[in-house]
């Protein structure tokens, strides 16, 4: 016959066990949870895991493990192996149980307890993220901290938090109920932007198609972006400037260092000002930042400040116009010059179909550019991720030959390479240089070492790449980007251009 070993202790099969009248009644008992026998089970791993153990520890068995009597007289668990298993290791003297009826050795018997371990199995349901958020909401509301949350329901501390910020935003909990895709951090995003519907649509709708990290940097930097302008506006405007809208190829409006005067002078901003046409627009201005916010140098003064250090971001600027140039006694300084600029059609001279075009070509150049601006915020940071790993991912081997193979130019940007040094977490040192890289890359193991070799060599590629790329659509940055995204990246749809791919499909 085949022998079974309860769960904390071997059974002695030379002792007599003792006798129970078989019944059909249920009786609920209080068991030490090391006699129950937990070896007939549907699911192949029992285990406990820590979170299971860590409730039990401090909870109890709450929900009775169901269980039957065998022919020996030992109680064997049907329902709730890993609570048993939770209970021993967490030391639980007794557990609650449920013993439903005698065990039958018979095929029926065999099928019952299959049949009854599948559907309780099957059916049991987790809750819903939309259930977390109450809970988690209703144990904030009796004053219980979110450290106290996190550390007694064994959720995330990010969790708590996104949870707690979704439960400040009616919009975001009826999310949470409405769509069962998004996640806790997701819903904390679409709290974020409650006040906007259509960026809450456009989250939505990337949450479902795999793109919501690309969306949502792309949110928030415009938001930034539209904050930064209008602080500049109202700076402008504080100084008695009038304040217009960015000029469009429909409108008269020419940059004061376009303008020449009727003597053949070009005016200064200073000069201008007396002009009844001048104005000014805020735009956006790509170039090195600070970490303090300030611009860094442009290439016209030494900057001893290291690559590392600084940041290529947008920030608004004031650009100064005519609104009227030919009424105001001025001429379009490129309407005369040479390179490449006199074929250019005047805008009083354009069809309605190349105005549309040239609209359409504008916009699709500005919107480009932000976009791929914001995929390289996302794209960092998963870098990031991928950095932190023990070991490297598979194929890494065959991807930095190839990569040096055919781009071996990028040698000169890998060893000490700043970026490099950022994703793994080492600090920059003068110049852009990590003079500490080497030294923590000599204490990795094998392992480790092949994956810091392809962040090295995924920074040099990450360093070259440029806002252009989705236009020059270069064969290195293509191979670049297409192979984070075989290792798991959701590329934006810029970058897929980069890479010759169509945008990805998406219905609203």
């Amino acid at each position: 016959m085949r022998s079974y070993q309860p769960a904390g202790a071997r059974h002695d099969h030379h002792a007599t066990p003792p006798r129970h009248p078989t019944t059909s009644a249920s009786e609920l008992r209080e068991v030490d949870p090391r006699t129950l026998l937990v070896d007939l089970n549907v699911r192949h791993t029992t285990t406990a895991d820590t979170d299971l153990v860590a409730s039990v520890t401090e909870h109890g068995v709450l929900v009775p493990i169901v269980a039957v009597r065998t022919a020996h007289g030992e109680v064997r668990v049907r329902m709730g192996h890993r609570r048993t298993l939770a209970a021993i290791e967490a030391g639980r003297a007794t557990v609650p149980v449920v013993v439903v009826a005698d065990e039958t050795s018979d095929d029926a018997g065999t099928v019952h307890r299959l049949v009854t371990q599948w559907a309780e199995n099957e059916h049991r349901a987790g809750l819903s993220n939309a259930e977390r958020v109450d809970v988690i909401g209703q144990l904030s509301a009796f004053g219980t901290s979110p450290t106290q949350i996190a550390r007694r329901t064994r959720a995330s501390r990010a969790d708590v938090t996104a949870a707690l910020a979704v439960t400040a935003s009616e919009l975001a909990r009826k999310a949470t109920v409405r769509y069962d895709f998004l996640d806790l951090a997701q819903a904390a995003t679409v709290a974020e932007f409650d006040t906007d519907p259509d960026a809450v649509q456009a989250l939505v709708v990337a949450a479902r198609d795999g793109r919501f990290d690309h969306v949502s940097q792309r949110l928030r930097d415009e938001r930034t972006a539209a904050a930064d302008r209008a602080a500049a506006a109202d700076q402008l405007r504080e100084a008695g400037l009038r304040v217009i809208d960015p000029p469009t190829t429909d409108t008269l409006s020419l940059p004061v260092h376009r303008l020449v005067n009727a003597d053949g002078a070009r005016p200064t901003v200073e000069d201008h000002r007396e002009c009844p046409g001048h104005a000014a627009y805020v735009a956006d201005r790509h170039g090195w930042v600070t970490p303090d916010g300030e611009p860094g140098s442009d290439g016209d003064e030494e900057d001893t400040r290291g690559v590392g250090e600084r940041q290529w971001r947008v920030s608004a600027v004031p650009v100064f116009v005519c609104t009227d140039p030919a009424a105001h006694g001025h001429r379009d300084s490129w309407g005369t010059s040479g390179g490449g600029t006199a074929d250019r059609v005047p805008v009083d001279q354009m069809t309605d179909a190349q105005r549309e075009a040239a609209r359409d070509e504008r916009r699709d150049v500005v919107e480009s550019n932000k976009a791929w601006g914001s995929a390289e915020t996302v794209r960092r940071e998963w870098l990031r991720g991928l950095a932190c790993r023990k070991s490297a991912p598979k194929g890494t081997a065959t991807f930095v030959a190839v990569a040096l193979a055919r781009d071996g130019d990028l040698l000169a940007d890998v060893g000490g390479n700043h970026l490099a040094a950022d994703l793994l977490g080492v600090p920059s040192g003068a110049y852009g240089r990590s003079v500490e890289l080497a030294a923590v890359v000599d204490k990795a193991t094998d392992a480790r070492a092949l994956l810091m070799t392809l962040v090295m060599v995924l920074a040099a590629y990450e360093g070259r790449t440029d806002r252009n790329d989705w236009r020059s659509r270069r064969a290195s940055t293509g191979r670049y980007l297409t192979h984070l995204q075989g290792l798991g990246y959701a590329l934006a749809d810029v970058e897929r251009r980069a890479c010759c791919l169509d945008p990805q499909p998406s219905t609203d």
